[in-house]
């Protein structure tokens, strides 16, 4: 063997060892976190998932909250509602709430406000009569004095009597909130709770035996067969409460699967306890609603036969398990908020005290005779009321049917309410008051009683009006939301601590995880993770190759064709998973075959100069400087917390510094951002504002803080403008050096409203920053910016802030809603300050708005014809150029009718 041939066998040896390397290399957690990475990556390059539009997730949010209370809440608050989403057509409600511990017992509020006056008024009332009858007949002699002990004691005997009568009642006031919301499930239906799985008997919660084995008997699925080896198994079960869950339509373990970086990416769909199979929480639900499809336990697979989809008719599901048994879930790539339909069980809170208010006024115009005047009003109470006992029956168990006919009952209700208030009753009414009023022989104290009438109806109508009208309002939203959905309903307020990572969100609430897991398998759209072997394998095959192509070639080739087959490898990976869902490991192919042609041309270069010091000299090209921060600390101040102030934000960016930098050598590139930041920066603090951070080109700072600043929104607008007047001398002079390879153009974003403030982060380690709803759109304003053509974007809340738009010249753009932002908000370009602009800055403001004006009068033609003066006047005006363009589409085609003139933002 000559020793050429020898050479190339070692190459092919190199090749081997790389994957050997690799192979080794994938044992270490460290590694096995890059892929997840690299999965996670990829997964955001993939289509979206379809988010069915009947998967909901029903919140107790912040709204919630502030209106009920502080969470854990009386379950009677959450029975109520749940009867009135299944009378709004809720079809599944899925609960991600443990109900393990047993609830303070709660009080009856209509028997409390209701019944027991009434019986304390007839006992007490009959007593009364009974004392003065006695009495009255002692003192006119019909009972003589002798005999009245028996009376008396006869009495004291119906004294008794009416205290054991009123003691029962008042011992019934309290009512036991967990048999309540039992009573209430069964009402419902189709309500699932937690039967949490537990990895050993840790006993937190004690389950009798009898509880246990209904938990086995009931809850347990009985048509699992196949595989059952391959499940995990749970040492012990924590379940929901007899009282509910006896009455639910079963229940799942919430448990969630926590890969070793955090983030949750998979979930178990079925466990065993005591060899019995159980379902996942959104699995359990998901199975009734596919008609309890028979399952199949494969190593590779769960295979649901004859499941009847609500799309595709009879149908078997192949949901497939990654590597480790599980599946991986199909994640929207949106965050919490922002993925699927989400209804605020404030919703069903606020319809219970509308639905109160509603009837405390009823029942008072009733009294006072108003609803007799049309014959719709006549049956609103009596028709209420049948059905309040209607679900009275069957709430305590006389006949679930029973909600079919309270559910007819209501709509008869709601249908009288409607029409009552569109009738002329109120107009009926102060008619026959009037006709009453202009009698000449009406005493006069009861013509007081009639003006006061005559007065206080119009109101009543009105109150009483608006409060159904708000209600029906509300009954029909939700029965848009609610109509076949299957919901998800779990604690999502600030206060909640059950909050994940999943890829796409750092903040996940954990409630959504349920929903994602019926989304994925309900749209088909499943995701299987490979062995890790495979990617092993791939990667000793394409290191043979890759080592195969370059054994004979000269060292620069054998970079070149390397560098192109690694970029092959690591496309044709990923375009193997986004198109086939089967997520093959990225790192181990691409990795190994980086080592082999990487140590084979190694190898070369070694070989052709004959010194080490050139691989150090082919690596020093790749060093990078660090990125360099100032820590500002100020001891006397040096502690964690926040306030909540109103203050002015702003955001800057430089347009296309990428490209910029992408030119530039580090240094320069370094130089240029420290002259820049410089410029920029000095405006800032010239005008008393708080530098926060820099990010990269990006400078983030505030107005009105730690100082306080009446003028903090004027203060931002009028940095706005300076900056960009700076930075007309930055451009002159980074032309005269050549430090810059183009001009830099700053978008600046501004916004103003409440904000938290302080000291964020660990005593060790912290900031001095600002946080909140109104600071995100400061950000989002920045990106708007490219949209129309504008440098510096705000809103009416910081022009109007103490009058901050009169020093500066400014214009109106639309009304839109900001990516995240659901408000609408009405956008304004600030262009210069009042006292530098020219004339013809103010004759274009004053064209434009003209414009402005006609086209949200939809008056497209004439709107069109402003903007093209604007033009003329300023051919680059990019606002001008966005509003004329607009106006020859809609000249040709329309907006729809019922268009508000509100823009949505699909970009940041």
């Amino acid at each position: 063997m000559s020793k050429r041939q020898t050479q190339q066998n070692r190459y092919l040896l190199i090749a081997v060892a790389a994957a050997v390397l690799v192979a080794l290399a994938g044992l270490l957690p460290q590694y096995r976190a890059l892929e997840r990475t690299a999965y996670d990556q990829l997964l955001g390059l993939r289509t979206p998932v379809e988010e069915r539009s009947d998967i909901i997730l029903l919140d107790i949010d912040d709204l919630a909250i502030a209106q009920v209370g502080m969470w854990p809440w009386s379950r009677h608050v959450v029975a109520d509602g749940l009867v009135v989403a299944r009378e709004l057509g809720l079809r599944y409600a899925l609960f991600d709430i443990e109900y393990v511990d047993r609830s303070p017992r709660g009080v009856d509020s209509e028997l409390l406000e209701n019944e027991i006056p009434v019986a304390f008024a007839e006992e007490f009332g009959l007593l009364r009569d009974n004392i003065e009858s006695l009495f009255g007949a002692l003192l006119s002699g019909m009972i003589p004095l002798e005999e009245a002990e028996e009376f008396v004691l006869e009495l004291v005997d119906l004294s008794d009597q009416s205290r054991a009568r009123l003691l029962s009642l008042v011992r019934s006031i309290a009512r036991d909130n967990d048999e309540y919301l039992g009573q209430s499930v069964r009402l419902f239906g189709k309500a699932f709770f937690t039967n949490t799985m537990l990895p050993d008997e840790v006993g937190l919660i004690s389950v009798s035996d009898e509880h246990r084995d209904f938990i086995l008997n009931e809850i347990a699925l009985s048509n699992v067969s196949g595989a059952l080896d391959t499940l995990p198994v749970a040492a012990d079960i924590q379940p929901t409460l007899p009282p509910i869950v006896t009455r639910s339509a079963g229940a799942g373990f919430p448990n969630v699967v926590v890969d070793p970086d955090g983030v949750r990416r998979r979930v178990e769909l079925l466990a065993l306890y005591q060899d019995r199979p159980f379902a996942q929480l959104a699995f359990r639900p998901l199975l009734d609603w596919l008609g309890d499809p028979s399952i199949e336990v494969r190593p590779g697979a769960y295979v649901l036969r004859g499941a009847q989809h609500p799309d595709r008719g009879v149908v078997d599901i192949r949901i497939p398990r990654s590597f480790d048994g599980r599946m991986l879930i199909t994640w929207p790539p949106k965050d919490y908020i922002n993925s699927f339909e989400h209804v605020s069980f404030n919703d069903l809170v606020v319809h219970d005290l509308y639905e109160t208010d509603l009837i405390y006024n009823l029942e008072a115009m009733e009294d006072a005779g108003f609803l007799s005047f049309h014959d719709s009003g006549e049956d609103l109470l009596p028709a209420y009321f049948h059905a309040q006992r209607l679900r009275e029956r069957a709430m305590s168990g006389e006949d679930r049917a029973l909600m079919e006919e309270y559910q007819e009952v209501r709509e008869f209700f709601f249908a009288r309410l409607a029409r009552f208030f569109a009738s002329d009753a109120e107009q009926r009414l102060l008619g026959e008051l009037d006709r009453v009023l202009e009698s000449e022989d009406l005493p006069n104290h009861v013509r007081e009683d009639y003006e006061a009438i005559r007065e206080d109806a119009p109101l009543f109508f009105e109150a009483t009006g608006d409060i159904a009208s708000s209600l029906i309002g509300l009954r029909e939203r939700l029965q848009g939301s609610f109509e076949g959905a299957f919901a998800v309903i779990g604690h999502t307020s600030i206060s909640t601590t059950d909050i994940g990572v999943n890829p796409f969100d750092e903040q996940y609430i954990n409630v959504g995880i349920h929903s994602a897991v019926a989304n994925t398998i309900l749209t088909g759209n499943f995701l299987v993770e490979l062995p890790p072997w495979y990617g092993m394998a791939l990667g000793l095959i394409l290191s043979l190759i890759v080592a195969l192509l370059i054994r004979g070639a000269t060292p620069k080739r054998a970079i070149a064709i390397g560098l192109v087959f690694l970029v092959a490898v690591i496309v044709g990976v990923s375009a193997f998973f986004l198109v086939t869902g089967m997520f093959l490991s990225v790192f181990s192919p691409a990795l190994a075959v980086f080592l082999s042609f990487f140590a084979i041309s190694l190898v070369k270069f070694l070989r052709a100069e004959g010194e080490k010091s050139f691989l150090k000299s082919a690596f020093s090209r790749y060093l990078s400087a660090d990125v360099i921060s100032q820590i500002i600390e100020d001891p006397e101040r040096l502690t964690l917390g926040g306030d909540s102030k109103e203050l002015t934000a702003m955001f800057t960016d430089i347009k296309g510094f990428s490209t910029i930098a992408e030119k530039m050598t580090p240094n320069d590139l370094v130089r240029l951002l420290n002259e820049y930041l410089t410029g920029m920066s000095d405006i800032v603090l010239e005008l008393y504002g708080t530098i926060d951070k820099y990010e990269g080109d990006a400078i983030i700072a505030f107005f009105g803080a730690p100082l306080p600043q009446e003028d903090h929104a004027e203060r931002a607008c009028i940095a706005a403008v300076r900056m960009k007047a700076a930075e007309v001398e930055l451009n002159k002079r980074f032309a005269e050096t050549e430090l810059a390879p183009g001009e830099l153009h700053t978008r600046i974003g501004i916004n103003t409203g409440e904000m938290v403030v302080g000291n964020m982060g660990t005593p060790k380690k912290m900031d001095y920053t600002i946080m909140g709803h109104a600071v995100n759109l400061a950000a989002r304003l920045e990106g708007v910016n490219k949209q129309y053509g504008t440098w510096i974007l705000t809103g009416d809340a910081t022009l109007m802030n103490n009058n901050a738009g009169e020093q500066v010249l400014s214009r109106r753009l639309d009304r839109v809603r900001v990516v995240g932002v659901n408000e609408p908000i009405r956008l304004h370009e600030i262009m210069y300050e009042r006292s530098v602009a020219r004339p013809d800055d103010f004759e274009l403001v004053e064209m434009f708005e003209d414009g402005l004006t006609l086209f949200e009068q939809r008056n497209w033609r004439d709107a069109g014809l402003r903007f093209q003066q604007a033009l003329r006047l300023r051919p680059a005006d990019g606002p001008s150029t966005v509003f004329r363009d607009r106006c020859k589409t809609y000249l040709k085609k329309e907006p729809a009718a019922d268009w508000d003139g509100v823009y949505n933002l699909t970009s940041k």
